[in-house]
């Protein structure tokens, strides 16, 4: 069972070491916490996710990592059609990725 967890340790170093998309999903513990609950709603609003993470990390820190993702292409943020106050943010682009990432990880625990 522990080597298990060294397969999952030296992954999250290749993934952190790359330029990619898992790179930008694991280069913080907060910047993962964020991409799963986008993607697990499917759709979130800034406010939200604040509530959220309120012990976990600032506004300001959740607002740079969407700006980031967005800036990256890995977020797409838009405008709610009847309350232009709310900014949904998903992640689609990621969707392959994490599906990918998280098939990988069952397949290691499993075996």
């Amino acid at each position: 069972m522990n080597k298990k967890f060294l397969i999952i340790a030296n992954n999250l170093i290749k993934y952190s070491e790359d330029n990619n998309q898992l790179a930008f999903v694991h280069k913080t513990k907060v910047h993962a916490i964020i991409v799963f609950f986008i993607f697990g709603s499917k759709k979130i609003t800034f406010e939200q996710l604040c509530r959220k993470l309120v012990n976990t990390a600032s506004r300001s820190t959740v607002q740079s990592i969407l700006n980031e993702g967005v800036d990256n292409g890995y977020f797409t943020k838009y405008l709610d059609k009847i309350d232009k106050r709310k900014k949904y943010y998903e992640c689609q682009k990621l969707s392959n990725t994490l599906e990918k990432w998280l098939s990988e990880n069952k397949t290691i625990f499993s075996n």
